[in-house]
């Protein structure tokens, strides 16, 4: 966890920043140093290169990344990215590296697919989460769940159970459904068994987000998981599917004889609350906490 004076790093292994975003990110650092104490440090691969989408090649957003690990005073590493191109950096990464400094990972969408590699390959914790929240919308909301989570230690998420199965405690894989899929096929995703897996989207309405669904069945994850933790789906929400996609996941939880949990507080929303990864986690009918 952190602690005031501690170091935080700063990168963007998906998609880069435009330069709109130049002064957002500023106040970012502002925010971190004034009502947390931290120092900060920025990687190399922040911003979009010229005409590119891309904050650098993908062996420079790697190697990037593995500056932060190495650096002995950066405790905790937050990627402010998100879009495609992460799974681009996943073959240049050193896992040992990464195992040796125990250091968490941050990032949400599609740092999904880096967060459960680095599960997969050194078993290190990680969150779901977007940094940039605490500039947001309801950026003093956000601070509040910055602090209960990075200083804290506390997760506490508020949702539903959707059916009446029984939760065993378990670790978290996925996040964004999309991104997490990029993995199928790779030995970068996690062994399904015995795992909670957490789904959410931004985009996506009801016949996309089944097709993704049917992909994880067909994967045998859902006949080896211990539960699914569902949370915003965003486009289908906002076109009025919300009972629809809940219908979808009881199905799945039918079939499979899973507890499924719904929360609205995991997602892409300027308030949504950090998840953890490659973590244990305890589910009740109402709540997901660590403790």
């Amino acid at each position: 966890m952190l602690v005031k004076g501690d170091t935080v790093g700063i990168i963007c292994c998906s998609d880069g920043r435009k330069k709109e975003d130049e002064n957002r990110i500023a106040l970012l650092e502002q925010v971190l140093k004034t009502e947390f104490s931290l120092q900060v440090v920025f990687a190399e691969t922040i911003f979009q290169k010229a005409e590119s989408p891309f904050s650098g090649t993908p062996q420079a957003r790697a190697i990037e990344l593995m500056k932060l690990y190495q650096r002995s005073d950066v405790q905790m590493i937050f990627d402010i990215s998100g879009g495609d191109a992460a799974n681009q950096v996943l073959p240049y990464l050193d896992f040992d590296i990464i195992r040796n400094a125990q250091k968490p990972f941050v990032g949400y969408s599609d740092l999904t697919v880096i967060l459960n590699a680095i599960y997969t390959k050194t078993e290190q914790m990680g969150y779901n989460y977007q940094l940039l929240h605490l500039v947001g919308k309801d950026s003093e909301l956000q601070q509040s769940h910055f602090r209960k989570t990075f200083f804290e230690n506390r997760v506490l998420i508020s949702g539903e159970q959707l059916n009446e199965f029984v939760w065993r405690d378990g670790e978290v894989i996925g996040g964004n459904i999309r991104c997490f899929l990029k993995l199928a096929g790779t030995d970068f995703m996690p062994d399904f068994t015995n795992k909670i897996i957490l789904l959410e989207s931004l985009g996506g309405k009801e016949a996309k987000i089944a097709s993704y669904v049917a992909q994880l069945e067909q994967l045998g994850a859902f006949s080896k998981c211990l539960g699914v933790i569902v949370g915003q789906h965003s486009e289908a929400e906002e076109n009025g599917e919300y009972e629809r996609i809940g219908r979808l996941y009881q199905q799945i939880g039918q079939k499979y004889k899973l507890p499924i949990f719904r929360t609205s507080e995991i997602g892409h929303s300027v308030d949504a609350k950090p998840c953890l990864i490659g973590a244990k986690v305890n589910v009740s009918r109402e709540t997901l906490t660590n403790f």
